[in-house]
């Protein structure tokens, strides 16, 4: 087990200084310089609790419980901060922020010290309303204010960190996670670097982002002022900037929508964000028709964005020329086949779809006039592919050109993505060499295009950097063997074509992918496969038209559900002590097994929950504690349930709340629970609609089951057992 030196926080903060000296000098302001030249003119122990106090999150610090055995002279080393101005003591204007961060037994303090009534078991919410209207200055008079100190560098210290980081959600705990082997991080090399190029850059960047991550902590008044800051009106400065702020805008938009309508719209017009876009254009659709209508053929003349150019083509063709089905419901009409999948997939619908191909493997005769040595097999391979196949062939087939000859290709060890794909400008800065890469795959052997050579290449750099983290894709161990399945079977041009467009606009191509890869007879296709009333998304349908325009062949797949009277069903229903959280446990456990329409077995246990079963439970259910003290533990049974659920469908009348906690006790026993599930409720609407009520008493009385012992698990998963026999009745004869 590793264990970390004594001041091991002390060493990263030292080699996170190192970095930024040795990277980013030039992205430094004089108030960034004065904090470093601080730190390093104090004293070994001062230098010790100014990282511990800068490794607590919170702006204040409670001076006594700064305690460390490896620091001699906690309290005076917090009294030398104090002095030299990286602490101060609590002023008026921290007072409202302050309150948010007292616990109940502070507020209820608070308040006694202020002689205001209040009730003990009030929540801290409450607490803290009756606090806030007190007088900062009185509040303050409170003793245990003495004994909080303020960060006076916190603006410093998170600007130091967005340098390093790219974003403000981490911290120097991930050096502990690297040391501990927790977190696997990049070689160090010289490929990294600043990760902005111009102090500009920088500021814009950490401007936006510090305002993104304090918008949903504002008040109205506060989403107000900041739609009217002339700063988030200035054009935002390089990458990542210009992502923080079109975030921020999007954002921003939304929660002024309802209090400043127009407002909410501007900022919308200034986003670069895709849904910004949209809601400025659907919006304005209703106030005016002409300026959306100008809009969308701007977007259509001059396409940015592949899902905003489709976004806008599909909106133009039904408002403006009477086109009534969206592009995406149109593609699954025309170009999608049909599948009929047995209903155990119904929670693995790309399963069932995979082994509905592979049960196609099986020998076809020859006639009577053929030769038995005509036998053949038709021959189907499936692979789930999805967003892997692209992602790692484009990571592997671009490894050198991201790490080893990008300019800058990380900011930091830490830093998964390289800075290319971030900013996504491979083919702008690297465009020759793309090409050079591309090559592979258009080599030509006896006169016949192969990819032989770019599998050779492939497999040598998977070899040499296999588990490195990348920010493309995962690493695993049939990666290659899925690559070359696929490229043996690929056209090297349509393959070359699609990883230039990939490396023209990663992140529109990054994903969206569909989900299978087909090889049958020799020839590839992939399908994207959607469950009954999926639609396809935006992203899928761009990197569809990607692959297609690419020369892939690319289909949709639509599955149907068919009933098999042979599938098995186990009917459950759990009584508990109560709803389904985390606290709550199972009391009893009736099952029911139906096969072609028929009972065919039960199984029913009480479990004891190892915990009280609340009064209103047990007169609810019958069950009491006495009754569940010697019964067994889920973990007795569970292996016994297992083996009686084996290969079924689960069911239960309204089977989340039955499914919850079946998953909740396999995670208490570290193991997962996975079955296919289907809703007696749902069924019932559906193929018996216009009961009043869908509960399972007002059913069977409607329909004159049996129901004898309501809300006693065996008796009720019998009754919903002969509902899903009505309903699988209907299904036969549909």
């Amino acid at each position: 087990m590793l264990v970390l030196p004594e001041k091991y926080y002390l060493d990263h903060f030292n080699e996170f200084i190192a970095h930024t000296e040795q990277h980013s000098a030039e992205l430094l302001r004089p108030e960034h310089v004065n904090f470093i030249h601080m730190f390093k003119q104090l004293e070994h122990n001062a230098q010790c609790m100014l990282v511990r106090v800068i490794n607590r999150r919170s702006e204040f610090i409670t001076c006594s419980k700064l305690i460390y055995g490896e620091i001699a002279h906690c309290q005076q080393q917090i009294i030398q901060l104090t002095d030299q101005g990286l602490l101060r003591n609590v002023a008026e204007w921290d007072v409202p922020e302050l309150l948010h961060t007292l616990n109940k037994i502070q507020l209820i303090e608070l308040l006694l010290a202020q002689s205001i009534p209040f009730k003990k078991s009030a929540p801290k919410a409450v607490l803290l309303n009756l606090v806030n209207v007190l007088e900062p200055k009185s509040v303050l008079q409170h003793p245990f204010f003495a004994d909080i100190k303020v960060k006076t560098f916190v603006q410093q210290w998170q600007y130091l960190l967005f340098l390093f980081f790219g974003n403000l959600n981490s911290a120097l705990d991930k050096f502990s996670m690297r040391d501990l082997g927790v977190l696997k991080t990049r070689n160090k090399d010289k490929q990294q670097g600043p990760r902005f190029s111009q102090l500009q850059e920088a500021q814009s960047a950490f401007f936006f982002a510090s305002a993104s991550a304090k918008l949903a902590h504002m008040n109205q008044q506060a989403l107000l002022t900041l739609s009217h800051d002339t700063r988030i009106l200035q054009p935002p400065h390089g990458s990542l900037a210009n992502e923080y702020a079109a975030n921020l805008l999007y954002s921003l938009g939304v929660a002024l929508f309802s209090l400043d309508h127009s407002r909410a719209l501007a900022l919308w017009k200034m986003s670069a964000h895709q849904k910004a876009q949209e809601r400025w254009i659907r919006e304005t659709y209703k106030i005016n028709k002409d300026t959306a209508k100008t809009a969308l053929e701007d977007i259509l003349r001059d396409p940015q964005d592949d899902e905003l150019s489709l976004f806008a083509f599909d909106f133009y063709q039904r408002k403006f020329n009477q086109v009534k089905l969206s592009v995406r419901t149109q593609r699954l009409r025309d170009n999608s086949r049909k599948v009929f999948v047995d209903e155990i997939y119904k929670e693995r619908v790309e399963v069932g779809v995979k082994h509905h191909y592979e049960a196609q493997n099986e020998i076809v005769e020859p006639s009577n006039t053929a030769s038995m040595h005509d036998k053949s097999t038709h021959s189907v391979a499936v692979f789930r592919t999805e967003n892997r196949l692209f992602r790692a062939l484009f990571g592997l087939t671009f490894w050198s050109l991201l790490f080893n000859e990008a300019e800058r290709a990380t900011g930091s060890e830490f830093d998964r993505r390289p800075r290319l794909v971030r900013e996504n400008r491979l083919y702008i800065e690297l465009g020759e060499q793309v090409e050079t890469q591309l090559a592979l795959f258009t080599q030509k052997t006896n006169g016949q295009s192969d990819c032989q050579e770019a599998v050779r290449y492939l497999t040598s750099i998977a070899t040499r950097y296999y588990g490195q983290p990348n920010g493309i894709f995962r690493w695993n161990s049939n990666m290659l063997e899925v690559l070359r399945t696929f490229l043996q079977h690929a056209n090297g041009e349509h393959v070359a074509n699609h990883l230039r467009a990939m490396a023209q606009n990663y992140q529109g191509l990054k994903d969206g992918y569909p989900d299978l890869m087909i090889i049958e007879h020799k020839h590839l296709r992939f399908e994207e496969v959607k469950a009954p009333g999926d639609q396809l998304r935006a992203n899928q349908l761009v990197s569809i038209d990607a692959l297609q325009n690419a020369g892939f062949d690319v289909g949709v797949c639509q599955v149907e559900w068919r009933y098999n009277p042979k599938q098995s069903y186990v009917v459950i229903d759990v009584e508990t002590t109560g709803g389904c959280k985390p606290g709550h446990r199972m009391t009893e456990i009736g099952a029911v097994k139906i096969v072609d329409g028929q009972v065919v077995d039960s199984w029913t246990s009480l479990i004891n929950p190892e915990r009280r079963i609340p009064h209103f439970i047990t007169r609810l259910t019958g069950i009491s504690n006495d009754m569940v003290r010697d019964a067994p533990l889920f973990c007795e049974v569970v292996d016994e349930l297992e083996r009686f659920m084996q290969n079924s469908i689960f069911v239960a009348h309204n089977v989340n709340f039955d499914y919850g906690f079946f998953k909740l006790e396999y995670e208490r026993l570290s193991r997962t629970f996975s079955m296919p599930k289907l809703c007696t409720v749902r069924e019932m609407r559906k193929y018996y609609p216009g009961s009043t009520s869908y509960s399972l008493g007002k059913l069977t009385k409607e329909y004159g089951l049996s129901l004898d012992n309501h809300h006693r698990a065996l008796c009720d998963a019998q009754a919903a057992a002969e509902l899903l026999i009505m309903v699988n009745e209907k299904k036969q004869g549909a």
